[in-house]
Order: structure tokens, then sequence, then C-alpha cells
């Protein structure tokens, strides 16, 4: 081999190793744990803690402006309120509205 043509494959030997390191940086930059998939996947993430965080300090909202009502005695919601719980006012008599079944039931029931 001549000197000029040795040299010529010395260079192509770096050539391949310098794409093969740069294709290993690229890969690694991509799909690696710190990667950019990597990176979108938790950038998601982030965007829908967002949304629940802000559905949540809307809740958080929209009950304490409840507990402030309950708090200042407002009628209507402690009478919901007390209505949810099953309780009456004195006096009010409590009617309990069953349905029966239609005779065809009652009759395949036995």
């Amino acid at each position: 081999m001549n000197p000029p043509e040795r040299s010529k494959f010395r260079g192509i030997g770096r050539k391949i190793l310098f794409l093969i390191l740069f294709a290993g940086l690229v890969l690694t930059f991509i799909f690696g744990q710190r990667g950019l998939l990597q990176w979108d996947k938790l950038r998601r993430r982030v965007q829908t803690m967002e949304l629940q965080n802000d559905s949540l300090q809307h809740e958080i909202s929209t009950l304490a402006t409840r507990i402030q009502a309950l708090e200042n005695a407002d009628s209507l919601e402690l009478e919901q309120a007390a209505r949810r719980w099953g309780m009456v006012r004195p006096g009010e008599e409590i009617y309990i509205i069953r349905e029966d079944k239609p005779d065809s039931e009652k009759t395949h029931a036995h």
C-alpha cells in the first residue's frame, strides 16, 4: 500500500467513528431517560395536573361558599342540607310512596 492510500482509509475510519458517536448522541438525546420523548411526556403530565388543579381549586371555592352560607345560617342552604340528611321540621309528616309491582310481575315472582 502506498502511503497516500493508507491515510485515505484512516480518514474514512475517523468519519465512520464520528458518525457512530454522533448517531449515539442523537439517539440518547431523543430516547434517553432525560431525552426529548421523556420531556414531552412530562410536559403533558404537567398540563394534565394543572387542569386537575384548576378543577380542584374551583371545587374548593364552591365548597367554601357553601360552608360560609351554612355558618351564616343561610336558610336555603340549611334547608337543602337538612333534607339531604333526611331531617324534618317539627310537625312535618313524612310520606313514603312505594310503587307496587304490576300483577304480571307478582305472579311470576312466586
